[in-house]
């Protein structure tokens, strides 16, 4: 027994030295220096100090030390300075301070709301690694009222009076924010770079330099000496799914709809066949295209193939996608290569999630058809009674909410807002005035059993009542609606576009397009008429910036109007609105 506790002994008494050692604290330098273009930690060795010690406390290892120094024993001499290197990013090594001795006078700075180590760093114009350094420990998530240390060698510099900053407003988004001030959110995130897409209300956040940015500023084009090329180059992004060509669907609950057409790979054949009569138009006066034609559906690997083509940075006007699911990547390539595209997604309930000048869509959104009919209503029939209801918690609401605001803005006469949600019809009918006063009920509702009970129960108000039914278009393609009830109701409808079979220019069309393919021309085929009429003789007559002289440009076409209005962030946006009733079981423009 007595033997055992001596060998116990005789190993504590071998290992106590060594334990002792890695006991003794070490303090990480404040003081970083550039040596051959890299930055070095400069330690000086303190008493009882190994490289095993140090290294731990400076994050590297023994090795690093060791070929920093060129140094191989263990030992180290008492004062003895190291190069430690110091664990810096790319951008921090830019940043990094020769700082001689690594002696500062520090100052206090009590953090303020939305306040991060980026924005304070700029503010006393240093480094977030300095502060890091004044302050050990110190984490990204700062709270209101925390007190830095931070280095007041020079006169503190007013972020002020450097940087533009935007404070984060209630609804607010990241994407908004670079918008407004025409940034992508890369350049957002290089300018803050701890920013994250959770902001809260209240933060600061730099939008860029003093004198640097200009929201308002435009340049002037002279679109009578617009430069125009003999060849243009065009990219149509159409879902054609040639690789299910030969695959045929067959509805078994409707044998008649068993038709050609109803193949997948004919979805968007006519908007294609439609665009090519306007190529040929444009062709015959003249005008050299050489059109790509992508096969883009919603296909990950078709659209990296897409953009991964060098023919597509040579492209002078896209057209597409038909689906929304890429069009915010397609959206920012045109923006990067400065390439005017054309929204096919045929709908106006678009918000880019980023900014993009070059971007068109045709289609009008729900905010110019609320104008236009607002408009319509202070014009054509300001002193009709109207009622616009409307079913909560969607786009109804939302559009309906949007119809209000305009009517206040154009200082229409009376109307009423009712939620059918809550109160049902009975609450729009209990607003209707009787005798010859015309009551305008526009009816923000969708479902095909919701809708068709509506409209049938609307025919026990019509003895009593004078009534006029706005409904959504989308209404035409219900199929359980009797046209007879639209047409006892005296419906209206609005939309961009409009296809009018009395119209001369609409029937010529069709017969040429029934000759040509053995098929009716369906609401694809006029909008890649429209499309490709308008977008390539825009080309042809102002070249590839076209979109500076687009408020020139007119083209009669066959079922709409294009009358872009522009923003910097949104490009440009199709303001036309047409109004169309049910009259002899038909459709007329009214408007």
């Amino acid at each position: 027994m007595r033997k055992l506790y001596i060998i116990l002994l005789l190993i504590v008494c071998i290992l106590y030295p060594q334990y002792a050692q890695t006991q003794v604290p070490v303090t990480k330098s404040t003081e970083i220096q550039i040596v051959d273009g890299n930055p070095f930690y400069i330690h000086e060795v303190q008493k009882g100090q190994t490289l095993y010690s140090i290294s731990k406390a400076y994050q590297c290892t023994v090795d690093e030390i060791k070929a920093s120094n060129r140094i191989s024993e263990q030992s180290l001499q008492v004062g003895y300075l190291l190069k430690i290197p110091a664990k810096t990013t790319k951008a921090d090594e830019l940043k990094v301070i020769n700082s001689g001795k690594g002696t500062y006078e520090s100052g206090e700075h009590i953090v303020e709301r939305g306040e991060s180590l980026y924005s304070i760093a700029q503010k006393y114009s240093t480094t977030v690694e300095l502060i890091r350094k004044l302050n050990p420990g110190i984490s990204d998530n700062l709270s209101v009222g925390q007190k830095l240390k931070v280095p007041v060698t020079a006169k503190p510099v007013s972020a002020d009076d450097l940087f533009v900053f935007h404070v984060v407003e209630s609804g607010e988004t990241l994407y908004g924010i670079a918008k407004k001030y025409l940034l992508t959110i890369n350049q957002i995130k290089s300018l803050n770079p701890d920013i994250n897409e959770n902001i809260t209300i209240g933060q600061q956040i730099i939008v860029g330099k003093k004198g640097e940015i200009d929201i308002t500023s435009d340049t002037i084009y002279d679109c009578k000496k617009s430069q125009k090329l003999n060849t243009y180059n065009v990219a149509l992004l159409i879902p054609l799914y040639l690789d299910q060509s030969n695959f045929r669907t067959f509805n078994k609950d409707d044998k008649d709809k068993n038709e050609w057409y109803q193949n997948i790979s004919f979805r968007f054949i006519q908007f294609y066949e439609g665009f090519k009569f306007a190529l040929d138009t444009m062709q015959s006066l003249g005008m050299n295209v050489n059109l790509y034609v992508y096969d883009l559906d919603e296909s990950e690997a078709k659209l990296s193939k897409v953009l991964n083509n060098p023919a597509m940075k040579t492209m002078h006007l896209i057209i597409g996608p038909f689906y929304e699911k890429f069009l915010d990547t397609i959206s920012q390539f045109s923006y990067a290569n400065k390439i005017p595209m054309v929204n096919c997604f045929l709908s106006g309930q678009i918000d880019l999630k980023e900014l993009n000048p070059y971007f068109f869509n045709p289609l009008t959104s729900v905010r110019y058809q609320m104008k236009g009919l607002a408009d319509f209503f202070k014009s054509e029939r300001s002193d009709a009674n109207i009622i616009i209801a409307y079913q909560s918690g969607g786009f109804e609401e939302k559009a309906a909410l949007t119809l209000d605001s305009y009517l206040k803005e154009n200082g229409n006469n009376s109307w009423s807002m009712v939620n059918l949600t809550e109160t049902g019809l009975k609450g729009a009918t209990g607003k209707f005035v009787g005798g010859k006063r015309e009551n305008i009920l526009v009816m923000f509702a969708s479902g095909e059993l919701y809708v068709e009970n509506i409209v049938r129960s609307l025919n026990d108000y019509k003895e009593k009542f004078v009534i006029s039914l706005y409904g959504l278009p989308t209404w035409l393609n219900y199929d359980v609606i009797d046209l007879e009830f639209l047409e006892f109701q005296n419906t209206h409808f609005y939309s961009s576009s409009f296809i009018d079979y009395e119209s001369a220019k609409v029937r010529n069309f069709a017969k040429r397009f029934q000759k040509q393919y053995k098929v009716d021309p369906d609401r694809f085929a006029f909008a890649g008429y429209d499309i490709g009429l308008y977008f390539l003789s825009a080309l042809k007559n102002y070249g590839t910036q076209f979109y500076k002289c687009i408020d020139e440009h007119k083209v009669p076409l066959l079922a709409t109007e294009l009358n872009f209005e522009f923003s910097k962030t949104d490009g440009y946006r199709n303001t036309y609105v047409s109004i169309y009733k049910m009259k002899d079981f038909q459709l007329w423009k009214i408007k």
